[in-house]
């Protein structure tokens, strides 16, 4: 931990030894390897860890055999088994993931300027046009306002390729690390993901293996953000917000219309989240324009997500918090939403053109005179 508080001091030097240096290709050597096997590799590694602690504690209590001391002798043994074990995972998550915090952020990597506070007539009319987005491509995919059904995923292959396509134009749009670029192993389904979705856990990245692992079942009009999203941590960007923000600019560079929806709706939800904690009231009022369809969709992942309440969730969202926070992002959980703040710096630089299709939306930055959010 000592070596991660070094280099978050120095994120030139971070990206040199953790980004371009060996310990960079390291993760994508692991997940091609991993990749050719259809299975998580992840869930065999962490069977594996839980298999070895029971049949150590088994073994314990063989060895020790009856006796007053017997607990407590007992404790001690599994103790030093878990604690050995886990200071050897802890080094390596490290190695393979946390040292990448240290590295420089994604508005860096673009020169954005911080965006800083969004006023509400920013917000609103960002909202409104990522609502007018994802009508259009709903029905650039039905046809229909509402297709009467929640909209299904395109195919495995299918996505993939998009997807792998889309992070080539972005890298070389936004000159990020090449390695960005290059082809990973591919996404694959959890097996125990009806245990895991209980917990509110819609993907994950398993530095060990470098895996990018996704709920199976997940709403078709969530499926390829939260890949592309995964796919952004298999790739290096260890922040939440840079995560998310490279998983709707990946996504939006599909020729296949779903996948573009998908990014729509999810850049809809996050500012009239971000519009909501301003005035809730005219957040309803830009969410009521949504077509039948799209609120059809947003029920059904409303629907899936209804077994992720109570302790199980909060479990999930505390380790989630603690780890973030350990790796010096002090908002943990809520750095999710810091993409928001991205994506606004963004379309102030190049136009709201970067962000949507729609015609309207072209042309040069945006005016930001009287803007609150400009620095």
């Amino acid at each position: 931990m000592m070596a991660l508080q070094f280099l978050r001091r120095r994120p030139s030097l971070a990206e040199a030894v953790v980004g371009e240096g060996p310990l960079g290709e390291l993760p994508r050597v692991l997940s091609r390897m991993t990749g050719t096997i259809p299975l998580p590799v992840a869930e065999v590694v962490v069977a594996g860890f839980l298999i070895r602690q029971g049949i150590g504690v088994w073994k314990d209590l063989q060895e020790f055999g009856p006796g007053p001391a017997r607990s407590r002798w007992v404790l001690v043994s599994v103790g030093t088994r878990l604690g050995q074990d886990l200071g050897i995972l802890t080094a390596l998550f490290v190695l393979l993931w946390g040292a990448h915090y240290a590295r420089p952020d994604l508005p860096a990597r673009m020169g954005l300027v911080e965006a800083g506070a969004v006023d509400v007539m920013e917000l609103e009319r960002l909202s409104a046009l990522a609502v007018a987005e994802a009508n259009r491509w709903y029905l650039e995919l039905h046809g229909t306002p509402d297709a009467g059904v929640p909209t299904p995923p395109p195919s495995a292959a299918q996505l993939r390729t998009e997807l792998e396509r889309g992070w080539e134009v972005v890298t070389h749009r936004w000159a990020l690390p090449q390695r960005s670029a290059l082809d990973h192993g591919p996404s694959k389904s959890f097996v125990v993901g009806s245990v895991l979705r209980r917990f509110g856990v819609a993907g994950m990245y398993f530095p060990f293996t470098g895996e990018s692992l996704v709920l199976p079942g997940l709403p078709g009009s969530d499926l390829a953000r939260t890949k592309a999203h995964e796919m952004a941590h298999q790739r290096g960007w260890a922040r939440e917000s840079d995560a998310n923000a490279l998983a709707f600019l990946v996504a939006r560079e599909s020729t296949h219309p779903g996948v573009r929806y998908s990014a729509a709706l999810f850049l809809q939800g996050q500012l009239l989240t971000a519009l909501a904690g301003s005035d809730l009231d005219l957040a309803r009022t830009v969410a009521s324009r949504r077509l039948p369809g799209v609120r059809r969709d947003l029920a059904a992942r409303a629907l899936f997500w209804e077994v992720a309440q109570g302790w199980t969730v909060r479990v999930g969202r505390t380790l989630n918090n603690t780890m973030l926070r350990a790796h010096g992002i002090p908002e943990g959980v809520a750095s999710y939403q810091g993409s928001v703040g991205i994506l606004v710096a963004l379309a102030r630089a190049e136009g709201t053109g970067v962000l949507f299709s729609d015609p309207a939306s072209q042309g040069p930055p945006m005016d930001l005179t009287g803007a609150s959010g400009g620095s």
